[in-house]
């Protein structure tokens, strides 16, 4: 078989690991709507920790209008007082932000890496970032333990995919030691269209205060092109 006709091989390269298509999904070509659900961040720890932008941005204006009101009744100091306290916040808020990385951004940084890895075939990092037992399932190919699984997605295409892109990360924690990323791969091929894809990542680590997080088990879910599992 031509191997750019081989879409083992060409979804391995494009999207990191083999194509999947779960029956729930509907189209082959459209991102589906039903996509698993990630449990999302609060809403408190994701504008402190995460995103704190909206909310630098909002006690900046909350600042202003104080100063705003506070001085056209003649109480100029106290306006400034209290834009300089707003500028704390967003100050603290920004500082927050840089110092302290949760664990849905470490196993966001994580899931990133691994995709990175996969694509540039640099196995000794793939060997960092999955666990010993790790496993891959998918309707055309499964593999399991560590050594086996870098084997099939070191199974490339060379010069087919000619970059990437990841859009979009969704990771949530499930418990204190286990964690999922959902993750769109955006890739551009020299054969082939643009295509996405989505893949489901568990992650694992030693204890709570670890952050060497490890994937134990990879399951893509959709990818753009590839009918669903009835299909032929």
């Amino acid at each position: 078989m031509n191997p750019i006709h081989d879409p083992i091989r060409i979804a391995w390269y494009i999207c990191s690991f083999i194509p999947y298509t779960r029956d729930t999904m509907q189209s082959p070509l459209f991102e589906p709507k039903n996509l698993p659900q990630i449990e999302p961040a609060s809403p408190l720890s994701h504008a402190i920790f995460e995103e704190p932008i909206l909310a630098m941005i909002g006690a900046g204006l909350v600042g202003v209008l104080l100063l705003l009101a506070l001085h056209t009744r003649g109480k100029a100091k106290q306006g400034l007082l209290a834009l300089g306290l707003a500028a704390l916040i967003s100050g603290g808020l920004y500082l927050t932000s840089h110092l302290v990385q949760t664990d849905r951004e470490v196993i966001s940084s994580r899931a990133t890496e691994l995709v990175e890895a996969v694509a540039v075939g640099d196995q000794q990092a793939m060997q960092l970032l999955m666990g010993a037992d790790v496993q891959v399932q998918s309707r055309f190919a499964n593999a399991e333990g560590q050594n086996r699984v870098i084997t099939l997605a070191s199974s490339r295409v060379p010069g087919l995919v000619e970059g990437f892109t990841i859009p979009e990360i969704r990771a949530d924690l499930p418990g204190p030691r286990v964690g999922r990323t959902m993750i769109k791969v955006r890739a551009q091929s020299s054969h082939l269209p643009t295509t996405s894809s989505w893949w489901m990542v568990h992650w694992e680590r030693a204890n709570e205060s670890s952050d060497d997080w490890v994937a134990i088990y990879i399951e893509p879910i959709w990818i753009q092109g590839i009918g669903e599992s009835g299909d032929n």
